[in-house]
């Protein structure tokens, strides 16, 4: 079987003469021909693919990305990954973990990475006593 990767798509081109499908479409007056499937990946509500990377956004509060955290990601074997992130959150700022996005195609005992994205929750209010401590800690 040959298979060829696009965007979101894996085409199978050939099957073996000895697959089942092929030989019922072989004897007298019939040319056999390859089958083609076309197998389009479906979407993660948590996960975005990029080749054997994964990419997950994860929302923080602007107080943890000032001050460190650990962020929780459950992955798609149901393993949960307890991540320090012990750099200041930017808005720029991603996290990459080796090792944990989707199996290599010529070697499955590897992976891709797996990157973190951060969108920083900001306040929609604070109080003149909160905005005055505020500016006292971070305009010195």
């Amino acid at each position: 079987v040959e298979t060829s990767r696009g965007r979101n798509l894996a085409k199978v081109t050939s099957i073996s003469p000895c697959h089942p499908l092929a030989s019922s479409a072989q004897g007298p007056n019939i040319i056999p021909a390859d089958i083609i499937f076309i197998v389009k990946e479906k979407l993660h509500p948590h996960f975005r693919r990029e080749n054997d990377n994964l990419f997950f956004v994860n929302p923080i509060p602007l107080g943890k990305a000032l001050t460190c955290c650990t962020v929780e990601v459950k992955t798609l074997d149901d393993r949960l990954l307890n991540i320090p992130i012990n750099d200041i959150v930017h808005p720029k700022y991603f996290k990459k973990v080796p090792g944990e996005g989707m199996p290599l195609p010529e070697d499955p005992t590897k992976k891709g990475d797996l990157f973190i994205i951060f969108d920083i929750q900001f306040p929609t209010r604070l109080t003149p006593q909160q905005k005055q401590m505020l500016r006292q800690a971070l305009m010195t």
